[in-house]
């Protein structure tokens, strides 16, 4: 594992509300992957180095994460990586008492994987959390959620994370329409719901770097 930053002065116990650790996780786990494209060179895409998220890491608060242990450990609730057999924290890992319950699954439209089909990066505010998020996520569906011929062609972020956006009494359907605007698409899911539902293929390519200058906050 390449360590690529050391977050000093962050106490993980001093985080009074949950919007103060989402925020400061979703920021952290946007810088690390940033930076680590950068530090190793990559060029393409992150699969120019196999397991990225598995092996570039920070240390805060005198504990270790990799990229994939903040997006599945903490911020998922300690829920599996699609491409993993188990969850990333054991029961008896000093980590474990960091995830983040119950999942919010507009953390998938905060975060950026780096690649081109990723959620624009931006910084988060714990005051203002909530308004950010839900502006993430409206901004991503309204450019991801269309329809094509009897098809509903969405990201294969609602394929892969599919339970975290099932936990709602209303799924995935529900999820979709409250962020929605009015308009053809949100039409189409209330009359229809998800049939023919089609996954739109992820661009892989590295993204622009983003404008939008990460500082360490809650």
């Amino acid at each position: 594992m390449k360590i690529l930053k050391e977050i000093r002065g962050v106490s993980l116990g001093s985080f009074v509300t949950r919007g103060e650790r989402l925020a400061f996780w979703i920021n952290t786990y946007n810088a690390l992957v940033a930076d680590g494209i950068a530090a190793l060179g990559l060029r393409r895409s992150v699969w120019e180095l196999p397991n990225f998220f598995q092996r570039v890491g920070c240390r805060v608060g005198g504990l270790t994460f990799t990229a994939d242990d903040i997006e599945h450990g903490v911020l998922r609730g300690n829920r599996r990586n699609p491409l993993a057999p188990s969850p990333p924290f054991a029961q008896d890992d000093a980590r474990l008492m960091h995830t983040i319950v119950p999942v919010d699954p507009r953390i998938h439209f905060a975060i950026s994987c780096g690649a081109r089909s990723c959620p624009a990066v931006r910084t988060y505010d714990a005051g203002q959390l909530d308004a950010q998020l839900d502006a993430a996520t409206r901004a991503f569906v309204a450019n991801e959620v269309t329809v094509d011929g009897d098809a509903l062609v969405v990201s294969e972020i609602f394929k892969w994370f599919r339970a975290d956006f099932d936990d709602g009494a209303d799924g995935l359907a529900g999820f979709l329409v409250r962020h929605l605007d009015h308009g053809a698409v949100r039409r189409r899911i209330l009359e229809r719901g998800l049939t023919g539902l089609t996954d739109r293929p992820w661009d892989w390519r590295l993204a622009a770097p983003a404008t939008d200058a990460w500082t360490a906050r809650a």
